[in-house]
């Protein structure tokens, strides 16, 4: 899944949360808990950036060897470990919404993930990815130049089920937001 639709996806969990639990918040507060659920929707994405400083570019030719979604930051456990810890140690209720909000933002990533790419739910126990559709997809890229490798990234994700689901999980958000 693309970042538009983990941050989209953390961002409806995040208000999902809020309101259920309808904690007392000031509008500010309301706000920046809902920027940490989008953030956290992403942030095990930002691995990323690790396996473009081992290729050197900002493409990932080797997805083989640098498949970012084995690295321990793609690791559910740690992000429930983190932000259950972050809950019990805050004193404020806003900073325990924060380790809510770290915990169930960085899991809706890894559902999201585990749908035709696969994520590693057993580590430590086990390094094996699981996923609903194709575990360890890797998309046939052949391009080395920046904009025509993601174009083609892309169209070969609109191929996918994910695909429609993260433009579905996008509108969902857009309207949630502006009504």
């Amino acid at each position: 899944m693309l970042p538009p639709g983990h941050i989209a996806a953390g961002y409806l969990t995040a208000e999902v949360l809020l309101k259920i639990t309808s904690p007392n918040f000031s509008a500010v507060e309301y706000q920046h808990l809902l920027l940490w659920g989008m953030f956290f929707g992403f942030a095990p994405d930002l691995d990323m950036f690790y396996a473009f400083f081992k290729e050197k570019a900002f493409i990932v030719k080797d997805l083989k060897n640098h498949n970012h979604r084995k690295y321990y930051s793609h690791a559910p456990i740690l992000w429930l470990a983190t932000g259950v810890s972050v809950y019990f140690l805050a004193v404020s209720t806003y900073v325990k919404f924060i380790g809510l909000m770290l915990w169930l933002g960085s899991w809706t990533h890894f559902l999201l993930d585990s749908i035709e790419y696969g994520i590693m739910w057993l580590w430590p126990l086990s390094s094996k990815v699981y996923a609903l559709k194709d575990p360890e997809l890797v998309l046939p890229i052949y391009e080395t130049r920046f904009i025509p490798y993601w174009w083609q990234s892309v169209k070969q994700y609109a191929k996918f089920y994910s695909f429609y689901l993260e433009v579905l999980i996008i509108i969902t958000a857009l309207i949630i937001y502006y009504k």
